[in-house]
């Protein structure tokens, strides 16, 4: 299991910004801020046909400024995604990534009170940061949360003057309060931090997604993660994943999560449709097809009760799965967990062995769908 789980992050980062605003070039622009949220929009919804130029657009426009880089290591993680060591876009992304962190520092260095910079700079950090913990790699999440805690010193009290900090703040807020109740092992690091509002959080996601820029799309997605694994309460969670899927019909990860849910809630029919869609997708890797085979081993599992053609799915994601690494290990445990269910009969020993090894992969003691 991953020593830094991938959200936990958030709470390293999002404490802080700076005291006073600088000048903003994006925000206070309204034809740009509102032609970036649509770009953005599409680059969500997996539609990269003007990426290329919309980054030569934005990188003459605001010159030696960090969002053009960060706006294309967007485009990269989502066309390319999932992005391990192993793909071919992988240096590519944490290059751009690495500038947008450095194009930032050399402008805090001139204006330390840019709050506009300071953002950037920010969900920069949170990228790679992001990167790295997916793919196990812990080491490198250390080395950079030193530099990240320079920004942990004026508190956050920042939303009226840029409004996707109801993201960054709303994740504080319910991490904050979550995190060190659910794993005691983060207490002597959430004691050096400002308490949080974990009602106060839900809240200030709920409003970013209405009315964010950047991160509307990620405040909704959080709202689907956090009601799904943390609060489990899973008809929340379905209520926002409808209007995941709905503003991003393309998106295939957020239809994976949809899918998980409706599969939690025993709605087999809803997401066998969900699965079709998702096997039709044409990607760049076979990630989502691996994650169709899986779910369809739940529905032969459970609906059909062919446990012969279960066991295929499961076998073949996860043959498949081994090449994502550490990356996909949420998505073996599933498939683990169901093999142990299905030998638990005719094979007790056999089926103990899956079990053992779900529960090692496991992220989430509850996502078994016993």
């Amino acid at each position: 299991m991953q020593i830094f789980h991938r959200y936990f992050i958030a709470i390293l980062l999002v404490v802080g910004t700076l005291q006073s605003v600088g000048q903003m070039k994006i925000y206070s622009d309204n034809s740009l801020k509102q032609e970036i949220r649509e770009n953005i929009d599409s680059l969500y919804n997996y539609n990269f046909d003007a990426m290329e130029g919309d980054y030569n657009a934005y990188s003459s426009q605001t010159p030696d400024y960090p969002f053009p880089d960060l706006y294309y290591a967007l485009g990269l993680y989502w066309k390319y995604f999932p992005i391990t060591p192993s793909s071919p876009n992988e240096k590519t992304y944490l290059k751009k990534l690495k500038s947008a962190i450095r194009i930032s520092e050399k402008n805090l260095k001139r204006n330390d009170n840019d709050i506009e910079i300071s953002f950037f700079h920010l969900m920069s950090r949170l990228f790679i940061m992001q990167y790295y913990a997916d793919n196990g790699m812990s080491s490198e999440v250390v080395s950079h949360i030193k530099p990240a805690y320079k920004m942990v010193t004026y508190g956050f009290d920042y939303t009226n003057q840029l409004v996707d900090f109801h993201f960054t703040t709303g994740v504080y807020n319910y991490y904050r309060e979550y995190y060190p109740q659910k794993y005691p092992i983060y207490k002597p690091v959430a004691f050096f931090l400002p308490d949080g509002n974990a009602a106060e959080g839900l809240k200030q996601l709920k409003y970013n997604w209405q009315h964010g820029v950047f991160l509307h799309a990620e405040s909704l997605f959080f709202l689907t993660y956090i009601h799904f694994y943390f609060e489990q309460n899973y008809s929340e969670a379905l209520f926002y994943s409808n209007h995941l899927i709905s503003d991003y019909p393309k998106n295939w990860l957020y239809r994976i999560y949809h899918i998980q849910i409706l599969l939690m809630l025993k709605k087999y029919d809803q997401a066998e449709m969900h699965i079709q869609v998702l096997e039709q997708n044409r990607h760049s890797n076979d990630f989502y097809h691996l994650a169709a085979r899986l779910y369809m081993g739940i529905v032969a599992e459970k609906k059909e009760k062919n446990y012969y053609k279960a066991d295929k799915y499961y076998q073949d994601a996860l043959s498949g799965f081994e090449k994502y690494g550490n990356f996909a290990n949420s998505y073996r445990s599933v498939a683990y967990f169901g093999l142990s269910r299905i030998y638990q009969d005719s094979n007790k020993k056999l089926s103990k062995d899956y079990r053992k090894k779900a529960e090692h992969l496991s992220v989430f003691s509850h996502i078994t769908f016993d």
